[in-house]
C-alpha cells in the first residue's frame, strides 16, 4: 500500500469519528480533525456582541513550537466533510453508534457566529473552535454521555477497510455551564495485515450563548514504519481546555 494511501485511510477513519464527536458537541442529537490551514473566522449574520475571534486563545499558549493560523468557516466545512468521503458502503456496528457516526456531518453554519484556529507542531494539531448562538443547548450533556452510549465502534467501508473507534470519558474542571473531556482512539487495520492507531482528544465548554470546542489529533502513527503515536496528556489537554475558556470569557463577557 502506497504512502498517501494508508495516511488517507487512517485519517479518513479518524474523521468520521471525530466528526461524530463534533456533532454531538453541534446540540445534533442524531445520535472532532487535523487541521493546516489559513485565513479568518467567519460570521453568518452581523451581531453587536465582540468578535469571537477576539476570545481565542494567543498562540504562545499552544507554545513556541506551534504553527499557529486561523480557519475560516468553509475549511470547518471541509474538514467536517471527511466523513461525507467515506460514507458510501459506510457499515457501523453496534446499531447503537450508527446513528451517531453515519449522521455525523456537523453544520457550523448553523451558528451566528463561529471563530476557528488550530495549532500544528510536528504531526500533532490542536484545533479550537469558538461558536455562539445556535444549536449548544444540551451539547456539553451530550459529549459526555458519548462513551456511555457507544464505548466502542466497528466501521467499515470501501474507503477505509476497517476501523475500531474506542471512547473514554476524562475528568475536566468545572467550567461554565457544563464541560466535557473524551479521549478517542482509532485503530485502521489495513489490507496488508499492519494497524495505524491515532489517538485524539476533545473537549467542549458551554457558556452562556457560547460554545467552546477543542480538539488534539496526532496522525503520525499513519506514516508507514512508524511506531504508534503517544497518547496525548490528558491532563495538559484538560488544563489547555480551561486557559481557552478563560481566555474567551474574559474577552466576550
Amino acid at each position: 500500500m502506497s504512502i498517501t494511501a494508508r495516511h488517507s485511510r487512517a485519517l479518513l477513519a479518524t474523521g468520521l469519528a471525530a466528526a461524530a464527536l463534533l456533532t454531538a458537541c453541534g446540540g445534533d442529537d442524531g445520535t472532532d480533525t487535523s487541521a493546516s490551514s489559513s485565513a479568518a473566522s467567519s460570521s453568518a449574520e452581523e451581531t453587536s456582541a465582540p468578535d469571537l475571534t477576539s476570545g481565542l486563545l494567543p498562540a504562545e499558549a499552544f507554545g513556541p513550537q506551534a504553527a499557529v493560523v486561523a480557519i475560516s468557516l468553509e475549511q470547518l466545512q471541509q474538514g467536517t466533510g471527511i466523513a461525507a468521503a467515506g460514507a458510501e458502503g459506510l457499515q457501523i456496528t453496534p446499531e447503537a453508534c450508527a446513528a451517531a457516526v453515519k449522521g455525523a456531518q456537523p453544520s457550523f453554519d448553523a451558528f451566528d457566529d463561529v471563530a476557528a484556529e488550530s495549532a500544528t507542531i510536528g504531526t500533532a494539531a490542536t484545533v479550537e473552535v469558538l461558536v455562539r448562538g445556535g444549536p449548544i443547548k444540551d451539547a456539553v450533556e451530550q459529549l459526555s454521555a458519548a462513551a456511555e452510549r457507544c464505548p466502542q465502534a466497528q466501521i467499515t467501508s470501501p474507503q477505509i477497510g476497517q476501523a475500531t473507534v474506542t471512547f473514554e470519558a476524562l475528568p475536566v474542571d468545572d467550567l461554565g455551564d457544563g464541560a466535557a473531556l473524551l479521549r478517542y482512539t482509532t485503530v485502521v487495520s489495513l489490507p496488508d495485515g499492519s494497524q495505524v492507531t491515532i489517538p485524539a482528544l476533545i473537549g467542549a465548554v458551554e457558556d452562556g450563548d457560547r460554545l467552546l470546542v477543542m480538539m488534539s489529533l496526532d496522525a503520525g502513527g499513519a506514516a508507514p514504519g512508524a511506531a504508534p503515536a503517544t497518547p496525548q496528556d490528558a491532563a495538559a489537554f484538560a488544563n489547555l481546555l480551561a486557559q481557552a475558556y478563560d481566555a474567551q470569557a474574559a474577552a466576550l463577557d
